[in-house]
């Protein structure tokens, strides 16, 4: 499993809060709380699909890292999900 994917995963299926945000660039910006108080943040830019998702940085009490791994189209699919429930589309 790659990095990305191994992240996704990891905040898929642990994550406690999520929000969604589109920045003034029409980035679509998705973030998941994890269950002990890291932040995994994903990216990608509009238009685009399950296929075009980044992981980016992972923000903890103990320090910052910073990601720039893709997302598999499968785990992106999941991202595309939570993404939609909050803004309502993904397009």
């Amino acid at each position: 499993m790659r990095t990305g994917d191994m992240l996704a995963h990891h905040a898929l299926t642990t994550g406690q809060h999520t929000s969604a945000t589109t920045d003034p660039n029409g980035v679509l910006h998705v973030s998941f709380t994890l269950t002990d108080g890291t932040i995994q943040h994903f990216t990608r830019n509009r238009p685009g699909g399950p296929e075009d998702w980044r992981a980016g940085l992972q923000e903890s009490q103990h320090g910052d890292c910073a990601f720039n791994e893709p997302v598999s189209t499968a785990w992106g699919r999941g991202l595309e999900l939570i993404a939609s429930r909050h803004t309502g589309s993904t397009k």
